[in-house]
């Protein structure tokens, strides 16, 4: 029977062939590069089964960290939809998202999602107004968010050529969204995230935080786990995020053993996938995302 020191033993290099050859040959810094690098990360990233979980958990992680900014927030909750539609607000965020990493924000597809995004956002504006502070952390956020994800479970991260092209490619999102003054390096993006993260001007306790942050649990609960297991949604999540974030949604840190027990088991099943299941072929076909 293989033991946790053998199972350390079973990382194989998933990405080290077609991938990581492909990346190798491609220039972070060119936007079109930088955006099949991207696509590449996530193909490299996802396993063959499961996507979609993963897909909605980075969903409720990105949009629980953003309930702790203060005006993002404010216009999460005020619009509604996260607690009348939780399952709809999912659907049409993670259908924009997989429609950037899979054309590009600079392709037609892309460019159609983001402009519908914006005249979204503009819509909201007028009730609900946002700095461009705020839209420059949730930038730095998305772009930096599986790495930190990666990394916070004890698994390996981007590398360099990975972390230019988030940072490319979501400069190119932030661009056609409006937001300026957006970091030109990955440790630009991070420094922005602990500054805001770390100002309470910008990201502090609010009522509508905890609340958006209360829905998200009860949708990935629904959405995920049966009736008898719903439960374990909140553990789960709240053990992926960092103490300070916990603080600013209003939500208790999980007891120690718990934390370890999600973090450790996350690390084990990417390296259970990367010693057992197959490789893709090809690039991660992200209408599987949507469609399951």
């Amino acid at each position: 029977m293989a033991t946790l020191r053998d199972i350390r033993l079973w990382k194989r290099p998933k990405a080290c062939g077609w991938i990581a050859a492909e990346i190798a040959a491609l220039d972070p810094t060119k936007p079109a590069d930088a955006d099949r690098i991207v696509l590449l990360s996530t193909t490299r990233l996802l396993p063959p089964l499961g996507a979609p979980l993963i897909f909605n958990l980075l969903y409720c992680l990105g949009f629980m960290r953003i309930s702790g900014q203060v005006e993002g927030a404010r216009v999460v909750d005020g619009s509604g939809k996260i607690h009348r539609a939780p399952e709809r607000r999912a659907e049409e965020t993670i259908r924009h998202f997989v429609t950037w990493i899979g054309h590009g924000p600079g392709s037609d597809a892309g460019a159609a999602s983001l402009a519908s995004v914006r005249r979204i956002h503009d819509h909201y504006a007028r009730r609900y107004p946002i700095s461009n502070e705020t839209h420059v952390h949730t930038i730095a956020l998305f772009a930096v968010q599986f790495d930190h994800l990666l990394r916070l479970v004890g698994a390996p991260g981007y590398s360099e050529a990975e972390r230019h092209a988030q940072v490319v490619h979501w400069r190119g999102i932030g661009e056609r969204l409006g937001v300026r003054e957006m970091p030109t390096t990955w440790q630009g993006m991070e420094r922005v995230l602990e500054d805001h993260e770390r100002d309470p001007r910008w990201y502090a306790p609010t009522p509508e935080g905890h609340r958006c942050a209360e829905s998200l649990i009860a949708y990935f609960a629904a959405r995920w786990l049966p009736p008898g297991l719903r439960w374990a949604a909140r553990p789960l999540l709240l053990s992926l995020l960092p103490d300070h974030i916990l603080v600013a949604i209003g939500e208790p840190r999980p007891p120690r053993p718990v934390v370890w027990l999600v973090r450790h088991g996350i690390r084990l099943g990417l390296r259970l996938d990367e010693s057992f299941l197959p490789e893709r072929r090809e690039p991660v076909d992200l209408a599987t995302v949507l469609a399951a």
